[in-house]
């Protein structure tokens, strides 16, 4: 897995609410690997043949060629459309090429922003009250529902739903306020942000000057400058990490950074099925972990959620941490084996049970947990190696991993889900308890 490359690369950015962007600068001479669009899509096989994967993209490594994993720019179909998506365990949210964000699914912790009398879940998506110029959307599970983070024209980040350890960044009286809003609400303690990115038990947004604001709980040392405390911090704290910032992927107990000089963590080094088994991606011989770099190169993309992390590293998918469902655990990066012949990888999105990638090709692959085809396979088998996602009605550019459903944001700016819909996760203006294997568009605008 590890090798030194003696290149100098120009890897295009693009900024993810899953947290894509470029390690590197761009190079005209920067060759970029071919594509076959009739491999690995819909009435082909959907397993996709790691032996194939290993053959093609071990050949391109070792020859010293660097791919260019940077993302398609969503281009409008019908305006407004989707340009942006998060989710957390139960709810969607997009962000609007208006500047509004639009959710739908569940309402516990009033995660979709309707109001402080709404908890019920909703099929039909609808505008975050009073929401306005966001340029930034990202979200997490928390605690009792889901919560989501907006950053605003001009770096105002406003964050609103469920807020379990302060993960809103409130401050009412001089304490931390826990109690679930509605109202996206600006972070105490925040000054102008450059990116946001929500987390399950922390919260954290990125300064202009490449520090880390961090706010919530720092039981696992999510915030390494202050001592491990449950009690929540009192307003968003800064610190540094000794190189320029441009993305975190925020995990249950530990958090990955993409820097300038490659991917750091920080937090836990284990979770409850072992030692090791965290997303540090490293070993350490102390329960919590400082700042300190993983070492895996030229990654251009990182997600996390729960107990696993995966990277973009040319290419390529890497993971770590403990996946009871997608995949074995791995205290290192592991080659995940998700790229099928003459294909790499541009984006991964890491869920609770499951993860999905977009190709080069066009496609994209998922695997992990599938009770409720949330994999896009078209059946309900539980799949340790990746499957095609099929039908969908165009390229995929990102992802959005619910606990039990899955959704899409296609290149045109359309927005298409699947899986479980019993919270009306699915957007399709009704809630079942039947699994849907096929994806669905979401009518987004009325």
């Amino acid at each position: 897995m590890n090798r030194v490359h003696h290149l100098v690369v120009v890897l295009a950015s693009t900024a993810l609410g899953l947290a894509t962007l470029a390690a590197c600068s761009a190079s005209d001479d920067a060759p970029n690997r071919g594509t076959d669009a009739s491999d690995g899509g819909p009435g082909s096989s959907p397993v996709v043949d790691a032996a194939d994967l290993d053959d093609a993209a071990d050949a391109s490594v070792d020859s010293g060629e660097l791919v260019d994993a940077s993302l398609p720019v969503v281009t409008c179909a019908k305006p407004p459309c989707a340009v942006d998506i998060a989710a957390g365990a139960d709810s969607v949210c997009v962000r609007m090429s208006d500047g509004s964000v639009r959710c739908w699914g569940s309402d516990i912790g009033h995660a979709l922003g309707r109001g402080p009398d709404s908890t019920d879940s909703t099929s039909t998506p609808a505008p975050v009250d009073g929401l306005t110029d966001v340029t930034q959307l990202t979200g997490s599970p928390s605690y009792p529902g889901d919560v989501y983070c907006a950053l605003r024209t001009g770096g105002n980040a406003v964050c609103w739903g469920s807020n379990d350890k302060g993960v809103l960044g409130r401050v009412v009286e001089g304490n931390v306020d826990v109690e679930s809003s509605a109202t996206p609400a600006p972070i105490a303690g925040l000054g102008s942000a450059t990116a946001i990115f929500a987390g399950e038990r922390v919260s954290c947004a990125m300064l202009a000057t490449g520090d880390i604001a961090c706010w919530g709980s720092n039981a696992a040392g999510q915030v390494p400058t202050e001592p491990r405390d449950d009690v929540a911090l009192l307003s968003a704290t800064t610190f540094s990490l000794g190189s320029k910032g441009s993305a975190l992927a925020i995990a249950g107990r530990g958090t990955v950074a993409l820097t300038d000089t490659g991917l750091i963590s920080w937090g836990l080094s284990g979770t409850y099925l072992g030692s090791g088994t965290g997303v540090l991606g490293r070993e350490v011989s102390w329960p919590s972990s400082p700042p300190g770099k993983i070492d895996i190169s030229w990654v251009s993309a990182v997600s996390a959620r729960a107990s696993r992390a995966c990277a973009v590293s040319n290419g390529r998918v890497y993971c770590w941490g403990a996946a009871p469902t997608l995949g074995a655990d791995s205290v290192y990066p592991a080659l995940a084996g998700v790229e099928p012949k003459d294909a790499y990888s541009l984006a991964v999105a890491v869920g609770a049970r499951a993860t999905c990638a977009v190709l080069s090709n066009a496609k994209s692959v998922c695997w992990g947990d599938n009770a409720y085809g949330q994999l896009g396979g078209g059946d309900a088998e539980v799949r340790a190696t990746p499957v095609v996602v099929e039908s969908l009605a165009g390229a995929p550019v990102r992802f959005a991993l619910m606990d039990t459903a899955t959704c899409a944001l296609l290149q045109d700016g359309t927005v298409q889900c699947w899986g479980q819909n019993d919270k009306g996760q699915l957007g399709s203006g009704t809630a079942d308890a039947l699994p849907h294997f096929e994806p669905k568009t979401v009518v987004l605008t009325p």
